[in-house]
């Protein structure tokens, strides 16, 4: 059985009914969905009531918003065999269970696969994906990777090794990277992890900005502390403020101040 976890502020309803519908229409039935709602709870379980697919949906209510933590929630919850992270604006292709599926079955000692995001209305790929297969996807390789294209078989993956960490993602301190630190944590700990070079999830393409708020730029000092220590920490904090130095309002403002976030930053 495959486990959903999604969290939503309940606010897009739009997306979250096409996501279900979605989720809905899979050729491979054998599911559970767990929504983790950080806010209107009578809203998102309406909506889920509304569902034809209600007597398999939980719905976690938190009272405390952030992304990590509420994956961390929803990880307690599951009761399948493999889990997916999916956001409340993603959808899925028809024979995207069935494809993962597949694949564990026949990569029985894989206990990490990453796959590819597509935007079906602007017709573009999520990102710059290789058309290659990979069996180790490279240290370097995992920072450009997302928690919505990645699967998780915990036949192979022990659960209390899955954890997002809280002080990183949307809602949290600093707001991006959690995908990045969950994953290098697990190539850590032993497991492998893949790339497959197919589409298993939708999800609407961002627009490119001109402009890194500086909450996105401060928080890569940490970011970069938690992966790594603290004098590489500033040696890529600095390589990647002379990168993005053109889209900084700012820039040595913030670069001071990110470089004081990596000194305070306390590691766990």
């Amino acid at each position: 059985m495959i486990s959903i976890i999604i969290p939503t502020l309940g606010s897009r309803e739009l997306e979250l009914k096409r996501l279900l519908l979605s989720i809905e229409q899979q050729t491979y039935q054998q599911f559970e969905i767990i929504v983790v709602s950080q806010g209107n709870h009578d809203h998102v379980e309406e909506l889920i009531n509304s569902s034809l697919l209600k007597d398999k949906i939980k719905q976690i209510k938190l009272t405390r918003k952030g992304l990590s933590h509420s994956r961390n929630e929803g990880l307690k919850h599951v009761s399948g065999e493999i889990i997916t992270f999916s956001d409340d604006d993603c959808w899925y292709p028809k024979d995207s269970f069935e494809n993962i599926k597949q694949y564990f079955e026949e990569n029985k000692q894989n206990g990490i696969c990453t796959f590819q995001i597509y935007d079906p209305d602007s017709e573009y790929y999520y990102k710059d994906y290789s058309d290659k297969a990979e069996e180790n996807v490279s240290f370097r390789g995992l920072f450009r990777k997302s928690s919505i294209e990645l699967f998780l078989n915990l036949k192979v993956v022990k659960k209390a090794d899955l954890k997002f960490d809280e002080s990183f993602g949307l809602g949290a301190k600093y707001p991006s990277g959690e995908e990045n630190i969950f994953l290098i944590d697990l190539l850590k700990k032993g497991y492998k992890i893949s790339y497959v070079p197919k589409i298993v999830v939708y999800h609407p393409k961002k627009e490119s900005t001109e402009f890194l708020s500086a909450q996105q730029f401060i928080g890569k000092g940490p970011m970069f502390k938690r992966i790594y220590n603290t004098p590489l920490a500033f040696l890529y904090f600095i390589a990647f403020f002379i990168k993005k130095f053109n889209m900084l309002e700012k820039p040595f403002v913030n670069l001071i101040k990110g470089l004081g976030e990596i000194l305070q930053f306390k590691t766990n």
